[in-house]
């Protein structure tokens, strides 16, 4: 295991380990990375250390319980980490993307749904700096980008309307971000 730079789960295969020179002449249209209990492509660092992770199923980036990729610092700890779901960044509950310094702190965090920048409770994109203050924000919904002050105006007309009218406005959101 010492020279292996990277492993792969496949259909076709099942597990191999490939070199530095290998991994550049592999091709990977030739196998389904797939893996139902881990990450179906492992990167290495120079000293063993795990550097990325990718959880696909049938070749799709999609991990229901975490990220389905995470890049690691040499030390171990996260750098940064996408969830998605059928090869889409997708989450309902919070970041798909998130940027760590390396101290742990959250550097950058994107929200989307549907592989489309969208969040209805606040920024959908934020830079933070080290000191966990908020350098800049960005507001999304269905990938549309609106300044801070349309963004609040928009929100707060759809939580002024009636009950039934409002679960009509959500609805189509719903469906035009799974379009």
């Amino acid at each position: 295991m010492k020279n292996i730079c990277m492993t792969i789960y496949t259909k076709e295969q099942g597990k191999i380990y490939l070199t530095k020179k290998e991994q550049n002449n592999f091709n990977f249209n030739t196998v389904t990375c797939h893996r139902t209990d881990g990450p179906a492509i492992i990167w290495y660092n120079q000293n063993g250390s795990v550097w990325r992770e990718s959880y696909y199923i049938n070749n799709k980036l999609h991990r229901t319980d975490g990220p389905a990729i995470i890049y690691y610092y040499e030390n171990g700890s996260i750098d940064n980490e996408y969830y998605y779901i059928n090869n889409k960044l997708h989450k309902i509950d919070g970041p798909t993307i998130i940027w760590y310094y390396k101290d742990g702190s959250v550097g950058r965090e994107y929200y989307h749904i549907n592989h489309k920048r969208h969040r209805t409770d606040g920024p959908a994109i934020i830079y933070y700096y080290e000191n966990g203050s908020i350098n800049n924000e960005y507001y999304y919904i269905n990938n549309e980008y609106y300044n801070k002050e349309d963004y609040y105006n928009l929100i707060n007309e759809m939580k002024a309307l009636p009950k039934s009218l409002k679960l009509i406005h959500e609805d189509w959101w719903v469906r035009e971000l799974l379009d």
